[in-house]
């Protein structure tokens, strides 16, 4: 049995909405388009995106809506893997605990052209998201994201974690390629896409291959 339940209105003439204010920082990283051009005309870019689309069609074929569904594109992959370690190391230098923090990313292609952009930021109704630890990295960022690159070589759930194959899964670790806990993985409420789409072979060289990494050699 079904039973529709709708909500009352609140107010016979509305004057007002709930709201709450938020507090907070953040940094905002743009990337270069031409830089990602270059980057996604790479073979091994395109034979690591054969193996997560796989992974994802495979997925996909037993969704519900799956013919609904699209692909995320590489770029989106390999930013939200350079997000995740961003966050887990600016964490370490800030002061901040990782799950305050929280991520946005823009991959957008249209007729408007390509944009490509990370949002970290951390906001609440409280005093902790005023506490400028965030904004004070800005100064170490470039050394930050040189830490964040160099962990993300060698995980502890290696050759395990670099080997893993999306496409020999139906659930949901057919989403992600190189990427675990013991690497890529945050707390949910900090990642914007419930840590799916993510592959740290994308983002940084790894022990298994460096020629798909956008933070890595050119060749």
């Amino acid at each position: 049995m079904h039973i529709a339940v709708e909500g009352a209105a609140l107010a016979t003439e509305l004057e007002w909405l709930p709201a709450a204010e938020q507090l907070g920082e953040g940094v905002f990283l743009r990337f270069s388009a031409s830089a990602i051009r270059d980057w996604l005309a790479r073979p091994a870019v395109h034979a690591r995106g054969d193996l997560l689309l796989r992974g994802w069609e495979r997925w996909a074929a037993n969704q519900p809506f799956g013919d609904k569904l699209h692909f995320p594109r590489l770029a989106y992959y390999a930013l939200h893997g350079f997000s995740h370690a961003l966050m887990n190391e600016i964490a370490l230098d800030c002061g901040y605990p990782a799950t305050a923090l929280k991520e946005r990313l823009y991959a957008i292609v249209d007729d408007d052209g390509e944009r490509f952009g990370l949002l970290l930021y951390t906001a609440s109704t409280g005093a902790q998201g005023t506490l400028g630890g965030l904004i004070a990295v800005l100064p170490r960022l470039g050394a930050i994201i040189e830490r964040a690159l160099d962990r993300l070589a060698l995980c502890s759930g290696d050759p395990i974690c670099a080997e893993h194959d999306p496409d020999n899964h139906a659930d949901e670790r057919a989403l992600s390629g190189a990427a675990c806990h013991a690497c890529l993985l945050v707390a949910e409420t900090s990642c914007e896409a419930r840590n799916l789409y993510l592959d740290r072979a994308l983002t940084a060289p790894t022990v298994l291959t460096g020629a798909a990494a956008l933070f890595g050699p050119s060749t």
